[in-house]
Formats: C-alpha cells, sequence, structure tokens
C-alpha cells in the first residue's frame, strides 16, 4: 500500500502540474475564499479511480465529492486534490496534492507532495517521517522572539464549511495580539498544507491555524506527529477529526505557544 501510495500521488501532482504550467481558470465553491478549477476536479477523478481499482473495498473521501465512497470501511483514503487552490490558479507555487489513510478509523499514513520541487513528505504511524525517502525532524528553536511561524485566525463569511465559531476567532487573535506585542514577528501565511510538512522537515517552526477541515489535516497531522511534532488544538489536546483549530511546533516551542492563547 505505502508504494502504491507514493506512485498515484506522483502522478496526480503529475497532472496537476500540467495545468498549473499553462494556466487554469477557477470558479468559486462557497465564497470568495473558497476555489475550485478543472484541474482539482481531474486530479480528484484520477485518484479516485486508481484507488477503487486497486482497493474497491476502501473508503475515499475527497474534497471535490459530496459523499463518502464505502464509508465505514477498514481503509479509509482522505485525499486534497489541490491543497492551495488559490494559489494554484494564480501561479504562485505554493501548493501541493495530499492523501492520508486511516485504518479502522486511526491515522495511518499521510502523503504530501509538492510537484513543483518534486518533493514527497510521508510518514506511517510508528515508523518516522520522510522527505524523498531521508528522514526528517523537527527544529528545536524555542524562543518566541526569533522563531518563524505560518499563522492564520480563521474567517465568518458565511461559508458553513471553513467558517469558525466567533470565540475560536477571537481566541486566534489574542494569540496573535499577545504574540506581537509592542515590537511585532515576523507572521508568513501562504495557506497550504505544505507550511506543515515545513514544520516537520524543520525549516518552519510552528503553524498556527482555524478553520482547517479534516482533508486539510490527517496527512500532515500524521506527518508532523512521526517527525516530533505536536500537533494539537488550541487547548492542548491531540487533533481529532473535527477540530479547526491546531497548533504545531516542536514540544518546547508549542508548550510556549498555548500560554499565548
Amino acid at each position: 500500500m505505502q508504494e502504491f501510495l507514493k506512485q498515484i500521488i506522483r502522478e496526480a501532482g503529475f497532472i496537476a502540474k500540467g495545468y498549473y504550467d499553462v494556466g487554469v481558470d477557477f470558479e468559486e465553491k462557497g465564497d470568495p475564499t473558497d476555489i475550485v478549477t478543472k484541474a482539482d476536479r481531474e486530479v480528484s477523478n484520477f485518484l479516485i479511480e486508481k484507488i477503487r481499482e486497486k482497493y474497491p473495498d476502501h473508503g475515499i473521501i475527497s474534497e471535490e465529492e459530496p459523499d463518502e465512497i464505502n464509508a465505514g470501511a477498514e481503509y479509509t483514503w482522505v485525499m486534497d486534490p489541490i491543497d492551495g487552490t488559490r494559489n494554484f490558479a494564480n501561479r504562485i507555487a505554493m501548493w501541493c496534492t495530499m492523501i492520508g489513510i486511516t485504518k479502522n478509523g486511526k491515522p495511518y499514513m499521510g502523503a504530501v507532495y509538492n510537484a513543483i520541487n518534486d518533493e514527497l513528505f510521508f510518514a506511517e504511524a510508528g515508523q518516522g517521517a520522510y522527505l524523498n525517502d531521508k528522514k526528517i525532524y523537527a527544529s528545536e528553536v524555542d524562543d518566541l522572539k526569533s522563531f518563524s511561524l505560518s499563522f492564520s485566525a480563521g474567517q465568518i463569511r458565511g461559508n458553513k464549511e471553513y467558517d469558525v465559531p466567533k470565540d475560536l476567532l477571537n481566541k486566534y487573535l489574542d494569540f496573535y495580539n499577545n504574540l506581537l506585542k509592542d515590537d511585532g514577528h515576523w507572521v508568513s501565511n501562504w495557506s497550504t498544507a505544505l507550511t506543515f510538512c515545513y514544520v516537520a522537515d524543520g525549516r518552519l517552526d510552528a503553524h498556527v491555524m482555524c478553520g482547517g477541515l479534516y482533508h486539510d489535516y490527517l496527512a500532515p497531522y500524521i506527518i508532523c506527529r512521526e517527525a516530533g511534532v505536536l500537533f494539537t488544538d488550541s487547548e492542548g489536546n491531540d487533533w481529532q477529526r473535527g477540530r479547526k483549530d491546531v497548533v504545531v511546533a516542536n514540544p518546547k516551542l508549542h508548550k510556549k505557544l498555548l500560554e499565548l492563547f
């Protein structure tokens, strides 16, 4: 299953990059911040076809499909065909294809493929995290004045799927204000799961966000945890399906970040 996952996610990334190279039009799904392209649907259809052909009894959840396929199956493939679609559509090279797999409802395997740089992040529960088959680890930075951060507070725009409760939005704004205080901080956000993988690989020190869905979090959760990164909600509990708020960092830094809430 591991080699099959790696193969099809690379092939899916190749399909997506073909569209990216020539440019694509997009349309809104729920609001101006939630868009979809022909490439999203094409990659989703490709992955679903491949998985159903190889594992007809497995479950599938895709961002581009309204219903789960084979709900309740022992294995379920959870995918985002193109994560960072707005970047993709606007020719910004920060997007990826990602697939997470659960076994009996528990996180089992995760893969995130950056087709632009041919980077495949992969992890299996209990087996470590890898980038192109080389083991990766989180950074050890824990200085609140010098760590690198990707941040998103979430939104309330009338989109039922991605909107967050008002109390969570305020909580993340409190975090942001406590972090900046009087002298500010270098904060960036590219709205893609690649940022989680960069924390797992030690390129970024933390990713703090609110508003993601199950297909946004499952694959990077597995990769981050296997790289020694804590991946929790904003209360410090291990992330669970249904939680939109996450705090992701190495253990020492993670503790300090939670205190900013």
